[in-house]
This record gives structure tokens, sequence and C-alpha cells, in this order.
């Protein structure tokens, strides 16, 4: 690529950031796979996406920020910092949980997203996972 085209490109993508809405914009709960414990039971680990750029979201515990089946509190974050957070929380579930689901549903700026935690061997967390998100 000559440099003249290289700045084309590159002048393409900053106009493209340079329109996307900074606020107002929705958080997408997560769902980032499992890991056994010890005694047999299982966590079931969670993230988020706040898509806004400079805007730090609070969505507290209760009709928009809660975990079924189970109390609506299982430990969700209720202060959303901008862009990808990996990782955030565990929710325990015990060892004969099987196929049932984990629903994190959270509506944040008029939008509803839902995340579905599972026991599927395709999301089972290791050190190998960890490693290719953290480096």
């Amino acid at each position: 690529m000559t440099g003249s085209m290289f700045r084309l490109v590159a002048m393409a993508v900053i106009g493209l950031f340079a329109q996307q809405p900074t606020t107002g914009l929705n958080i997408a709960p997560v769902y980032e796979g499992w890991e056994q414990n010890a005694d047999g039971s299982y966590d079931l680990i969670f993230g988020y996406f706040n898509r806004n750029w400079s805007e730090w979201v609070d969505v507290p515990v209760g009709a928009a920020n809660t975990i079924e089946p189970g109390p609506p509190d299982q430990g969700q974050p209720t202060h959303f910092l901008p862009r990808r957070n990996q990782f955030v929380f565990r929710v325990r579930v015990p060892r004969d949980f099987g196929n049932k689901e984990l629903v994190w549903t959270l509506t944040s700026n008029g939008k509803t997203e839902k995340a579905y935690g599972t026991l599927k061997p395709d999301y089972v967390v290791n050190a190998t996972v960890m490693a290719a998100n953290f480096g």
C-alpha cells in the first residue's frame, strides 16, 4: 500500500470513529463462560459491553438489572465503565445445574439485552482462554 493510499484509509477509519456516538447507547451483558470448582459446583462468568465511549452508566439491581433464576442481586455490577469489560463477576451454581440457563437481563438507555449462562462444553474457561483474552 502506498503512503497516500494508507493516509486515505487512515482518514476514513478516523472519520468513522469520529461519527460514533459517545453517549446514550445501551449496555449488552455478555456470558464469558464457566469454570468448575473443586467442590463440583460451577462459576458462570459474565462481563459486559457498554457501547458508549465516554458515558459511565448506573443501573441498580432490580427490574432493569436482574439475574434469574434466583434472587435479583447475584453480584452483578451496577456501575458500568465504557466499552468492553471482560470477566467482571461470577455466579456460583450447584454441581447438578445440568442443562439449565442463568439469564442476566439488563435494560439501559431504553433497550433490554440478555446474556444466557450455560454449562455447554464450548464455554469452558481455562488458562488458555484467559491468556488469549488478557495476553
